[in-house]
């Protein structure tokens, strides 16, 4: 199957590739064939299947073209994803069949991450509490045994304790009475999902009495799964979404399977000789002794390691014709559902495509476009889109020093992480303006987040409450502590990320990289000035002169909030200066009158509109890119900044409903 997958694959690519260069308002550009990234084919399985398998969490990570992971210039295919396809298509038809998997036991030794503890004996030694990591196969969710083999040093009036945490239910405390003499035996039955799931065991009552030199420790040897010990409940519902019909030894019965799962899978309906190569594979498993519902499986992988789904095929009629054409309903349908919903169309837009009206009707392109964004599924604009443009992505990728910040925690980062995200949905949904996205006078926030911010206090401990900052020295998204702290190192603020984000992200005029070989200045907290002491003193190299004197007078205007997105007057002791300037020399004095400024130039319009075109897919730097941006960013403008408008516009251009070949 590999093999059939590498051929089919070049195969595609020589049928889809179109290159020109163009450059006419009308011109669509050149289209690369688009290979679903990690989140889409998550997505698409989910909705395809009914899955709550996510078998891309376990495929390489994608490459980041110009900001986002769904440039198709940049999403190459590994020889490892191909052989990660057919694993995923096998473990996908099982579990939505439900087919029955043998148990097996697996064995862990605890080499893993840990907080404590070292190897010792051919176990794991926890001399004060902490825990390791094991992950197990889990071919579908069922039953599955935990045996863990353990003894303890005891000491102090209990025994020492194990806990072993599992997905989806609450720790599992055991008391390990066992010693070294006779180490114990200690199994638990859990429930486990499908695919991979994280058992972690741990020590949780470290003892130690220095007096009576009485010291309480756990050993654990190893840790076996065994499962699945019982079969999956029958979602027989699931099942009938790929056996339509029960005669599966019937041929007509295995075309109308077949053909009507490619043609959902595939997004566009499947030759007679394609449905018929399925088929064979049936005949096949049959001529080898196997039932026809495993031929109609191996037929089902096919489909699913096939280019036309793992790739969003566009074939040209005239490879070689400059001269756009308009896409077919099928392709129009599959570019409008991952570009809104990062995810394959649903039952609605197939039937628009099928009748013909998505391609020939521009109010029918509008209505569904509209229809999709008022669906749940359009939160991926949210988690794909601004998840990178706005950084929230990679909050918690470094954590801060907790000496200097011990107030922040996982519940802080999250609260801010939901801001943010609820924040952006405001624009989408609600309609605000985005000219309001800089300097808008309210935000989402729990009782955490609010007391963090110094806002009167909300009775919310979970649900984000939206309130006004009409008294706070915070406004829009940049004072928000998602990105405060991820443009910020662990021991300090960074006026220079800071302001790097706000060139490369909000006015789309990235800076040079650093020469090589330039030293930036310690991370350690200094006593002779603040941070922008420091970096005034590092500007005086003039090789670090000509950039640090753009970026840094943006990154000072947010210097009154720390390393956490606190809120400050003083940085080690000295007076914060906010002041600064933008590269036109209006000059500002704290991130209220910087954002103000900055919500006053039409170029941070321009970048917004350039952000959501690259999110198309497309390269922001090609020949007819630039006429397709400044022709949608003045639409924006006029129209009064609505973000739902000009995704409207943005489906609607030509760039967008049309393609066109390479000479």
């Amino acid at each position: 199957m590999r093999a059939l997958l590498i051929a089919a694959l070049g195969a595609a690519a020589a049928a889809a590739i179109g290159c020109g260069g163009g450059d006419t308002s009308e011109d669509p550009g050149r289209v690369t064939l688009h290979r679903l990234n990690n989140a889409e084919y998550n997505n698409t399985v989910r909705d395809l299947l009914g899955t709550k398998l996510q078998p891309a969490n376990d495929f390489p990570a994608d490459d980041r073209g110009y900001g986002f992971d769904n440039v198709a210039d940049v999403l190459r295919l590994s020889p490892l994803a191909v052989e990660l396809y057919e694993s995923a298509a096998e473990a996908l038809i099982a579990d939505t069949l439900q087919v029955t998997t043998s148990q097996t036991t697996q064995m862990f030794e605890l080499t893993g991450s840990t907080t404590s503890g070292n190897q010792r004996d051919g176990g794991w030694y926890f001399f004060s509490n902490g825990s390791a990591m094991v992950t197990a196969q889990t071919p579908i969710a069922a039953t599955y045994k935990i045996t863990v083999r353990a003894y303890g040093s005891q000491a102090g009036p209990d025994p020492a304790r194990l806990q072993i945490d599992v997905p989806n239910r609450p720790p599992i405390v055991i008391d390990v009475t066992a010693t070294s003499s006779s180490p114990g035996i200690y199994e638990r039955m859990v429930a486990l999902p499908a695919g991979n799931a994280q058992i972690t065991v741990g020590f949780i009552n470290d003892f130690y009495d220095m007096v009576a030199m009485a010291d309480r420790n756990l050993w654990v040897d190893y840790v076996h799964v065994t499962g699945p010990l019982d079969g999956p409940q029958v979602d027989s519902e699931r099942r009938k979404r790929l056996l339509l019909c029960d005669a599966l030894d019937d041929a007509g019965c295995q075309q109308n399977i077949l053909s009507s799962f490619a043609k959902r899978a595939w997004r566009r309906p499947p030759t007679d000789e394609e449905v018929a190569q399925l088929v064979s594979l049936v005949g096949v498993a049959r001529a080898q002794g196997d039932t026809a519902e495993a031929g109609i499986r191996l037929a089902l992988q096919q489909v699913l390691v096939s280019p036309h789904f793992i790739f969003r095929v566009e074939v040209d009629p005239d490879p070689d014709s400059l001269t756009p054409r308009p896409l077919t309903g099928w392709e129009l349908a599959t570019r409008l559902s991952y570009f809104l919903w990062s995810s394959m169309p649903d039952d609605a837009l197939f039937a628009a495509a099928e009748s013909g009206a998505l391609a020939k009707d521009p109010s029918e392109l509008e209505r569904q476009a509209q229809r999709m964004l008022d669906n749940p599924k359009s939160i991926a604009l949210t988690d794909n889109f601004a998840g990178q443009w706005l950084f929230t992505r990679a909050l918690g990728d470094q954590d801060p020093d907790y000496q200097l910040f011990p107030e922040y925690d996982d519940d802080l980062e999250a609260a801010m992480r939901a801001e943010t995200r609820r924040y952006f949905r405001a624009f989408l949904e609600e309609d605000v303006p985005m000219d309001q996205f800089l300097v808008g006078d309210f935000t989402f926030v729990n009782d955490r987040l609010a007391e963090f911010y110094g806002l009167p206090p909300v009775s919310s401990p979970t649900d984000l409450v939206r309130v006004s900052l009409a008294n706070s020295p915070r406004r829009g998204f940049l004072t928000q502590g998602s990105f405060l702290r991820v443009t910020s190192n662990p021991k300090r603020t960074s006026p220079v990320k800071r302001g790097k984000w706000i060139l490369d992200n909000l006015l789309c005029t990235p800076p040079r990289p650093p020469p090589p070989g330039v030293e930036g200045f310690p991370e350690e907290t200094m006593a002779t000035g603040t941070v922008r002491d420091r970096l005034e003193a590092h500007r005086t190299n003039p090789i670090c002169a000509s950039c640090h004197r753009v970026m840094d007078p943006l990154g000072f205007g947010l210097d009154n909030f720390d390393a956490i997105g606190r809120y400050r007057t003083s940085d080690a002791g000295f007076p914060v200066d906010a002041t600064g300037e933008l590269g036109d020399g209006e000059v500002f004095d704290g991130a209220i009158e910087m954002t103000q400024q900055l919500s006053a130039n039409p170029g941070v319009y321009r970048c917004m509109v350039e952000k959501l075109y690259t999110y198309t897919g497309r390269s922001p730097f090609r020949i007819e890119a630039s006429e397709h941006i400044d022709a949608l960013t003045e639409r924006f403008i006029d129209k009064g900044f609505h973000l739902r408008g000009l995704l409207v516009d943005l489906v609607t251009h030509p760039f967008f409903v049309s393609r066109r070949g390479e000479p």
